[in-house]
């Protein structure tokens, strides 16, 4: 697990909150990965679990792009 207190923070406020953001549904993604091997263990897993996961991994794919270019603006505003 990885400690809060460890974490990178960013010196620019807005990046900084994305990113803290992305960690909470990092966090999610990896609970509901743990969730879904744990059913798929038991037996056939639920279809709408699977595509929660997908939902998930789409909004942190999001969150990513979205994270470059506000880091990309902070940079080019000299805030970084």
């Amino acid at each position: 697990m990885i400690d809060q207190n460890d974490r990178y923070r960013d010196p620019d406020p807005e990046v900084d909150r994305e990113l803290q953001v992305h960690h909470l549904d990092l966090d999610q993604l990896l609970a509901d990965a743990r969730r879904y091997r744990d059913d798929l263990r038991r037996g056939p897993a639920r279809p709408q679990d699977a595509d929660r996961l997908a939902d998930v991994a789409a909004r942190l794919s999001r969150q990513a792009h979205r994270i470059d270019g506000v880091r990309d603006g902070a940079r080019r505003a000299g805030r970084t």
